[in-house]
This record gives structure tokens, C-alpha cells and sequence, in this order.
């Protein structure tokens, strides 16, 4: 059988993709491997090298050769950059990383100057003129108190470091013992990469007034190569061992050392979606005390993060030392969290779903909200990491709504649900989604609580739980522009939902959906969370009239 021309042109191009794709795909796996081969190689210095990209790689300079980085790498530690394998190696042997223990005694504990690529609009700390810019390896930067002097003022510079606007906020050195997780033996004298290490000992420093450390958790994954960004970022400004990526290290082993040292007053910084939240809030809750929580918008609504005035959505390039500066002043608030049990019902003594046990912090839903978020869901993981985006995730929100404002899969839903609050049957009007609030924020920044707070006032550590509905996506549209207000159904201090028939639900908590079989729901209160609310800043003097 001959093939035509078109038959022919599709083979081609089909065989070109396929080609591409795996040729991609080779590449990718190889730069893992030559990443971790080039990290083994050079551990002993206590650097931890990752790629420069492209967006960086504007007038940075090789450390070894010195000469203008093309395509090289720089330690996520103390921000070194070389631009090939050889200078990587050679520098390795002539500069030790900031977080080499060996080299890191109380009594001498001086700045860790790094020569060259600092920012031009930063000033010396001797002669008070601009520093960096120009051409070539030129200044200083310390990698622990982040202040930069010219060449020629660091002789006249103070020796020893305070660690500058961080002192508050960061561990010293000689203050840490790490080891590897899960072995208590094997003590690690330096850190061969961030994530290989978990806090062993720590001492509280006497050098250092009103102490209190901050941990930070970071979803690298989270907020379209954000994440990622702030990962770096958080290392580069902290020590290392103060920062967890949720991706390659236990959240529980990396928060162990705090019950074991009650002594030392610390705070967590979750930098993530709604889900990293969540989970990481569950590891939390199993410590001993309570630990001020404080979050960084990375998800697509930002719900919890906009109540406690973090923001509604945050970049890679944050200002880490204003940010430790906010959450070492922020508020402490506590904030209710809820169990939710989710039955299934038995056929033939078969279970059709197996049962489900999740926390919640913001809201809990079943209907047409769960119904566009499922939706929304499942189309972001069919698609490639590299192309997802929050502008995406909120793009698919708006596709998955419209859809659902002409097919209304949900609607009917007061016939096939039964609701109890507090042990009394609820009758519910024509609804199409039911929500159980626990925050005043809801669906991208809506307060739908607000009309009612009058007469049911809303506190969010009251173990209340208010629940309202919507009628569709239209609703649910109209409510996020101002245009109408839901149906207010109660506030109950545990609530109950019984699925009739043999439908299946679709539900969410917390931005996370899944469909539920026919059965019922519990609502219940779990614990109090200690959260950390954002001070609202005075402004004084004629600042305060504009």
C-alpha cells in the first residue's frame, strides 16, 4: 500500500517531534545527573550548585576566570558563580561556602566576603557611595549580614559579622549541629546540599538580643517557577538548614528539633498554595506547642494569605530581609481548623469509595464551586509543568465556570443532599453549591460573610463554622464583582451532610477537589492554630494626609 504525500508529510513530522521530544528529554535527564555529579565532586567546600538562568546570567562574572558568565553556575548558598566545570572545581578548592562548619568558631566568626556581581544600587558601608555595576569582579558582598563595601573601604571595615538586619532571624553557624534525617549518629559537619540536612542540636547565642529564628517551608513547584526562585532566594539570605523544600525533605523531621528544644522561641514561614498550607499546617499541629505560622501567597486564590495581609500574590524576587523584618513584628492570631470525614456508603457489605480524612483551614465545599475547581484540577495536571501558570489557573477557572452556567451538573443539589447543623435538619432552598466557611475570605478575595455580620458575627477562632450556599456559577460570578450576595444557612459548631441516591459529589477543601461517593460528611472542630497576622503600620508626620 503506497502512501500519499499527505500520509508522508504527517510520518515526517511526526517522527521530528518524536525526535525532539526525546532528545529533550535526554537533555533534561542528563543536566540532573551533571548536577549532582558536579555537587558530589565539590561537597567538601559546602557549595550547592544550580544552573544560571537565562534571565541571570546579565552582567555576572566568573570567580575563577573572571571573565563574563555565558552559561555556568552559581551556589545557592553564597550567590558564587563560575561559568564552566573547570573554574567550578578549581574555585571549590580556594573558597569555602558560607555554611562550611569547620570554619565557623564563636570567638572568630567574620564576614564571608564574596567578590563581585552585587547589584548597583546598593551603597558601601565605609564610605556610604554606590558599590558594584561596571565591568568585571569589582567590591564586596558578605553572604551572612548581606552589606557590601568597595574594595579599597574593606580594609577599613569591621571584621567580625552581626549578621547584620537578619540577626534576629537567622541561626549562626556555630549556634547549629545538622545531621542527615532519620540518622542520629552521623552528625554532619558540613552541609553537602540544603535538603540533605535536617537540625540536630542548636544553642541559643548570647551575642544576640530578643533571638527567635524563623523556619521557612517552600513548595518550589508553586506559583508558576516562583517557588523555585524563592527557594534560592531563602537560601541565600538564611542558612540553609532553615529552609525546607517540601519537594525532597520531610517537613516532620525538618521541625523535630523544636520540641526538642523548648527553650527557643522560633516562628514558620509557609511559602505555598492553599495545599502546601494545609499540609504543612497538619505537620505543625502534631508538635508539642504552639508555633506562629505566618504564609506567602504562591497559589492561585490566596484566600488565608489575604486575611492575615500577606498579600494576595508574591514573586520570586520578594525583599527577604523586609519580609523576616514583618513576620519577627506580625501579630499572633489564632485561627480554628476543622476534620472532615468523608464516609462512603456500603453496597453488598462493599464499600464504593474508600473513606477520607482531611484538615481544613479556609473553606470546604460540595456543588458547582467543587464542580469548576475539579475541573480546573484535573486540566492543570494533563498539562506540562512548564506551561503552568496562576494566569492559567485562573483562565481554566473562567473556562470550567462559563461551562457550567449552560450545562448546570449541579443543579438540584438541595434534593440530593441533607444537611444538619448542630443536630438539626436544615430545609435548603434551590441551590446548586454549599459552602462551609472558616475565614472571612473566600473564591479569590469574596467576603460573602460580610452582609451577615452584623446579626451572625464571624470570628475565625470561635470553633463557628458559617455556612452559606449559591444558586450557579453565575452566582458565584456575580458575587466576586459585587453584584449579589449568597444565601446565608447558618453557623454550627459541627455539621453533618447525608449524599441520597447514588450520585457522586464533586467537593474541595482548601483548592484541593476529589468526587465523593454517596454517603456522609462530618465537619468537625480539630484544633486552634497559632497564625501570624501582618502589623498594620502607623504613618506619621504629613505622610499620614496622602
Amino acid at each position: 500500500m503506497e502512501m500519499d504525500v499527505h500520509d508522508e508529510l504527517l510520518a515526517a513530522v511526526l517522527f521530528i517531534v518524536f525526535t525532539m521530544f526525546t532528545l529533550w528529554v535526554f537533555r533534561k535527564l542528563w543536566a540532573v545527573r551533571k548536577r549532582k555529579t558536579i555537587n558530589d565532586t565539590s561537597s567538601k567546600s559546602g557549595h550547592y550548585w544550580s544552573p544560571i538562568e537565562q534571565n541571570e546570567q546579565q552582567h555576572n562574572y566568573c570567580s575563577g576566570c573572571k571573565q563574563h558568565v555565558v552559561s555556568g553556575y552559581e551556589c545557592d548558598n553564597c550567590l558564587l558563580k563560575v561559568d564552566n566545570i573547570n573554574c567550578l572545581r578549581a574555585i571549590s578548592t580556594k573558597i569555602h561556602c558560607k555554611v562550611n562548619q569547620t570554619l565557623c568558631r564563636k570567638e572568630t566568626f567574620d564576614h564571608h566576603w564574596i567578590c563581585g556581581n552585587i547589584g548597583a544600587d546598593l551603597f558601601c558601608e565605609v564610605c556610604e557611595e554606590l558599590c558594584g555595576g561596571g565591568v568585571g569582579l569589582q567590591d564586596f558582598r558578605c553572604s551572612w549580614c548581606w552589606r557590601v563595601v568597595h574594595t579599597k573601604c574593606k580594609p577599613k571595615f569591621t571584621l567580625s559579622c552581626d549578621f547584620g538586619r537578619l540577626q534576629r532571624t537567622i541561626i549562626p553557624p556555630y549556634c547549629v549541629t545538622t545531621r542527615k534525617p532519620g540518622n542520629r549518629n552521623q552528625r554532619m559537619m558540613l552541609i553537602k546540599s540544603p535538603f540533605q540536612a535536617v537540625i540536630d542540636k542548636i544553642e541559643i547565642p548570647t551575642d544576640i538580643e530578643k533571638w527567635r529564628p524563623i523556619m521557612v517551608i517552600v513548595n518550589p513547584k508553586s506559583g508558576s517557577g516562583a517557588g523555585k526562585q524563592l527557594l534560592r532566594n531563602f537560601r541565600a539570605h538564611l542558612h540553609p538548614a532553615q529552609v525546607v523544600d517540601v519537594l525532597k525533605s520531610n517537613i516532620s523531621a525538618s521541625l523535630r528539633w523544636i520540641d526538642e528544644h523548648p527553650e527557643v522561641d522560633v516562628r514558620i514561614l509557609i511559602a505555598g498554595g492553599d495545599g502546601t498550607i494545609c499540609s504543612a499546617l497538619d505537620q505543625i499541629d502534631t508538635l508539642s506547642r504552639r508555633i506562629p505560622v505566618a504564609v506567602l501567597p504562591l497559589g492561585t486564590g490566596n484566600d488565608l494569605s489575604r486575611w492575615l495581609k500577606w498579600g494576595k500574590k508574591c514573586g520570586g524576587d520578594i525583599d527577604v530581609i523586609k519580609l523576616m523584618e514583618d513576620i519577627q513584628e506580625a501579630e499572633v492570631t489564632l485561627v480554628d481548623r476543622w476534620t472532615i470525614d468523608a464516609e462512603s456508603q456500603k453496597k453488598l457489605g462493599v464499600r464504593l469509595q474508600s473513606n477520607k480524612t482531611l484538615s481544613m483551614t479556609n473553606y470546604v465545599s460540595v456543588g458547582v464551586d467543587a464542580c469548576v475547581t475539579l475541573g480546573m484540577q484535573n486540566t492543570r495536571e494533563s498539562i506540562p509543568r512548564a506551561m503552568s501558570s496562576r494566569l492559567l489557573n485562573k483562565f481554566l477557572f473562567f473556562t470550567f465556570g462559563t461551562k457550567d452556567v449552560f450545562e448546570r451538573v449541579c443543579k438540584g443539589l438541595n434534593e440530593r443532599i441533607d444537611l444538619y447543623l448542630d443536630d438539626v435538619h436544615i430545609n435548603l432552598p434551590d441551590i446548586e453549591g454549599l459552602i462551609f466557611l472558616n475565614i472571612p475570605y473566600w473564591g479569590a478575595g469574596v467576603k460573602p460573610w460580610a452582609t451577615y455580620n452584623a446579626s451572625h458575627r464571624q470570628e475565625c477562632d470561635d470553633e463557628t463554622i458559617e455556612v452559606f450556599a449559591v444558586t450557579s456559577s453565575f452566582h458565584i460570578a456575580q458575587m466576586q464583582i459585587g453584584l449579589a450576595s449568597p444565601l446565608c444557612i447558618g453557623q454550627a459548631k459541627h455539621a453533618k451532610l447525608v449524599f441520597k441516591g447514588n450520585h457522586s459529589f464533586p467537593m474541595q477543601s482548601d483548592g484541593e477537589a476529589w468526587v465523593n461517593s454517596a454517603g456522609t460528611v462530618l465537619i468537625s472542630h480539630k484544633c486552634k492554630t497559632a497564625m501570624l497576622r501582618k502589623a498594620e503600620k502607623q504613618s506619621t508626620g504629613c505622610g499620614m494626609f496622602f
